[in-house]
């Protein structure tokens, strides 16, 4: 059982530019809620007051650079949203558990973990609506936890993890450089001219195929979902980075990317697992950022959402037949459909709606019956390679444990790095409960095969 003990609002510690900040088509269509992500410490001592005090001075110091955070949403014509610079502050919370640090087990995504994250009243206007809130919980024997709940409009992962990451940098006593300080300015994917028809097909914002026979996903939404940690260690990253590159890559291709080679065995697992028709269609989603991609390039640290999504599709005949090499093709074929003209075609998508709460539904997976639902036989996968989230070291080393604090209602695969730095790999899997450990079974199972098939 967790007990909140404090709460503090938090403002920038020096004046903040005031009005409003423009939010691109972008920022529009992802989730209006807050990503909960959680990060474990195991300091040398446990300070506390020491611990709280930096953590208030510091989150007050890099408000002043990452102003917006401190702000409140409001709603302009169409459903958009707008940022109101209002310096109305964080939130920061300190909590304490009964629990120990080992009665959280491997810290997986579930009910126990989701008490460390910090509650977000949704029920108040948006106005009032604290954008980033933060919450220590103290472990009862050693340790604590660093809940965020940080509002997804703000920015992508990348955005998160450098505002977090400076946070933990001033906390040290450290000051931030020229080049790591946030772009801010996001009319920079603003465009001037009205919005034309979009020029390519766009399979990722088309309804989802449902299972054979069904008219709907009711049945599917009503299967509860668990998520387990499921690790590959260096040597079974490179197993299967081999196996997807033992066929012929198209001339003057790269090899498949570790990306490209995990995605493609989540899929084939989870279509082995689902046991589904051979002529069953399915679709992966995922999301591509565009920093790079988009003509001019965005400023490197540019704060905002530059995420495009896009999707693979197959049938289930093919995904189990075919060799890995065959899946992780699909997989970068759709990686390589993000062009400069691709995504600008998908934000003309975005702008042709009158309403962005209809454009939400085509992009947002939720739990309403009107919601996009990523479940059976679809799935989403997410990257946070590259992200750099263990280097949030507030000044007491650093985080032996990041991950998402929640559990998804979609069957969803999220890969990011072991915090060992050994070069090997997590899998948060979100599964149909009912589904999971015939999926765990058979993505060790097919791994346990790569490895004595090359050993004969």
């Amino acid at each position: 059982m967790v007990t909140i003990k404090a709460s503090y609002t938090i403002t920038p510690n020096e004046s903040t530019p005031k009005g409003s900040l423009w939010f691109s088509d972008l920022d529009q269509v992802v989730r209006l809620s807050h990503t909960p992500l959680i990060y474990i410490y195991k300091p040398k001592q446990n300070q506390q007051n020491i611990i709280i005090e930096t953590l208030k001075n510091s989150l007050s110091k890099i408000l002043v650079h990452y102003y917006p955070v401190a702000g409140r949403y409001c709603y302009r014509k169409g459903g958009r949203i707008e940022l109101n610079l209002n310096a109305k502050g964080a939130i920061l919370i300190e909590a304490e558990t009964t629990k120990s640090i080992h009665d959280y087990g491997d810290f997986s995504p579930s009910d126990s973990t989701k008490e460390l994250i910090p509650k977000v009243d949704y029920n108040q206007p948006i106005e009032e609506i604290p954008l980033f809130v933060a919450q220590v919980t103290w472990f009862s024997s050693f340790g604590f936890a660093i809940g965020i709940a940080y509002s997804h409009p703000l920015s992508d992962g990348v955005g998160c993890s450098n505002f977090i990451n400076s946070w933990a940098k001033i906390a040290r006593g450290e000051r931030l450089e020229a080049n790591e300080l946030p772009y801010l300015d996001r009319t920079i994917l603003k465009f001037s001219n009205t919005p034309i028809e979009p020029r390519f097909e766009h399979v990722e914002l088309k309804p989802l195929p449902l299972i054979l026979g069904r008219s709907d996903t009711d049945i599917e939404r009503k299967k509860k979902t668990t998520a387990e940690l499921l690790k590959l260690t260096a040597e079974e990253v490179e197993k299967l980075k081999k196996k997807a590159n033992e066929c012929d890559i198209p001339k003057g291709s790269r090899p498949y990317s570790r990306f490209e080679a995990i995605s493609a065995h989540i899929w084939k697992s989870a279509s082995k697992a689902r046991k589904l028709e051979e002529n069953q269609q399915s679709v992966v989603r995922f999301n591509v950022e565009i920093r790079n991609r988009i003509i001019p390039n965005l400023p490197k640290n540019y704060y905002g959402n530059a995420l495009i999504q896009t999707a693979v599709e197959g049938y289930i005949g093919e995904i189990l037949s075919k060799p890995l090499s065959y899946v992780a093709m699909k997989i970068r074929e759709a990686h390589e459909l993000i062009t400069n003209e691709y995504i600008r075609s998908q934000i003309d998508v975005i702008r042709g709606f009158e309403n962005l709460d209809d454009a939400r539904k085509l992009f947002i997976g939720g739990e309403g019956k009107n919601a996009t639902y990523f479940g059976n036989p679809n799935l989403h996968i997410t990257s946070w390679m590259a992200l750099p989230s263990h280097k949030a070291d507030f000044g007491w080393g650093k985080p032996f444990y990041f991950g998402l604090g929640y559990v998804s209602p979609h069957d969803r695969g999220l890969i990011y790095l072991s915090p060992e730095g050994d070069g090997s790999v997590i899998v948060c899997m979100h599964f149909q409960v009912e589904l999971m450990q015939l999926f765990k079974k058979l993505f060790y199972g097919d791994l346990y095969e790569l490895f004595t098939s090359a050993r004969l």
